[in-house]
């Protein structure tokens, strides 16, 4: 397969960029002069604006050898059509109010065309400091409008604050940038994850079923044993069924709701929850009473195990800290609370943001994420509180029965 090389693709916005730089700063020239006239303007600067814009018209009729000089020319383009013209100009017409807003479109302009924060920054300087030269250059000469001597040098003060500004603008860009290809990429990697998986998933059900149907009703031990396996399979296939849900931002079918108790499903989790130490397991206990719910049995042990999994994470290097399940029937609330470490306050904000990890080594900020869609589209929710040093507790917060029968009907 032969892939085209990276200024072919970006060829449409380059031919764009040349019919902008053309036909804008021709269009400006008679506005400037005729309809808004403004103390400077430069026909032959506007036309050698023009003249720049052409080769990029034609960018698709470049000879081959030519074509390894795009980036090049895309930059040197931009630094006289946006920073020296904008810059210049700027200048001759005495930092006034109108082409100081002309300037800074043009820097912002420059922060969204370039990618690279080093090559926008040289661009601003160097494109700034040939105006600049150019300026004075042209301030000792008597016949013009203006000259360096009348320059409003208050104006000055701004340009820190512009730059600084056009550089943030730029820095916020390629974050979100990296952001959608971090968030493609692990989207990408949990469905190929959840995919292969469901392969040995279903085969290891499938043979379960066969043995069920094979052993002897005798075998009590054995029967309950291969029950309870098939059981965990057949849940491992609704959490990736859950999973691949969640990827594809798929709402949660209601139709598999049903009235559970929430002081079984707790003790059911916490039972059937794959501790990599058996220590782990000490360090939970369960308490206070229960009430009933409306929703489907998997979703919510999914959100226990993420809640039970981090919690875990994070006191499994603290012998004395402990983690303690509570159900709060008065409040229908199940808060899980442990004793670790706690998250910084500037955390809690952001903690259930897709993609937002507070720390966790290899996590993929999926988790809690997860766990508050999921809880919205129960029809209730689920809250952080957290001290630094003394612990962090996760409260699940379920709706009244009737409420949820009426979100259901909705």
């Amino acid at each position: 397969m032969i892939h085209k090389p990276k200024y072919l693709l970006d060829s449409r916005l380059l031919q764009i960029g040349g019919y902008l730089g053309f036909f804008s700063h021709l269009f400006y020239y008679f506005t400037w002069v005729y309809l808004i006239p403004q103390p400077y303007e430069s026909l032959w600067l506007r036309l050698s604006c023009g003249l720049v814009s052409m080769p990029l018209i034609l960018i698709n009729y470049w000879p081959e050898k030519l074509k390894k000089f795009i980036p090049l020319y895309w930059n040197m383009f931009l630094m006289h059509v946006l920073t020296f013209t904008c810059t210049y100009l700027t200048l001759k017409n005495n930092f006034s109010t109108m082409w100081m807003m002309t300037q800074v479109m043009a820097l912002f302009t420059l922060s969204i065309l370039i990618d690279e924060i080093l090559v926008l920054f040289g661009n601003i300087i160097v494109g700034a400091l040939i105006a600049i030269l150019a300026f004075y250059v042209q301030g000792q000469n008597e016949s013009i409008n203006i000259t360096y001597n009348t320059l409003d040098t208050a104006s000055l003060a701004l340009i820190p604050v512009i730059l600084a500004c056009s550089l943030l603008f730029n820095y916020t860009k390629k974050k979100g940038i990296a952001a959608q290809e971090k968030a493609k990429v692990l989207k990408s990697l949990a469905g190929s994850i959840a995919h292969e998986m469901r392969n040995p998933l279903s085969q290891i059900h499938g043979s379960l079923h066969f043995i069920l149907r094979q052993v002897s009703a005798l075998d009590k031990q054995l029967l309950s044993f291969l029950k309870d396996a098939n059981k965990i399979a057949k849940s491992g296939l609704q959490v990736i069924d859950i999973t691949m849900d969640a990827i594809n931002e798929k709402p949660i079918d209601k139709k598999t709701f049903s009235i559970i108790s929430a002081k079984e499903i707790v003790s059911n989790t916490l039972n059937e929850y794959a501790y990599t130490d058996s220590q782990h397991a000490k360090k939970l206990s369960f308490t206070g009473g229960s009430f009933k719910l409306l929703a489907d049995p998997v979703i919510v042990k999914y959100i226990l195990y993420n809640l039970i999994g981090n919690a875990l994470y994070y006191v499994k290097t603290m012998p004395e800290a402990e983690i303690v399940i509570s159900l709060i029937p008065e409040k229908r609330q199940i808060e899980i609370r442990d004793t670790g470490p706690g998250i910084p306050p500037s955390a809690l904000p952001k903690l259930f943001d897709s993609f937002y990890s507070s720390g966790k080594q290899g996590g993929t900020g999926l988790g809690l994420a997860y766990c508050k869609r999921s809880m919205t589209s129960l029809g209730g929710s689920i809250d952080c509180d957290s001290e630094l040093g003394s612990y962090t507790a996760f409260t699940l917060t379920f709706p009244e029965l009737q409420d949820v029968k009426m979100i259901s009907a909705a």
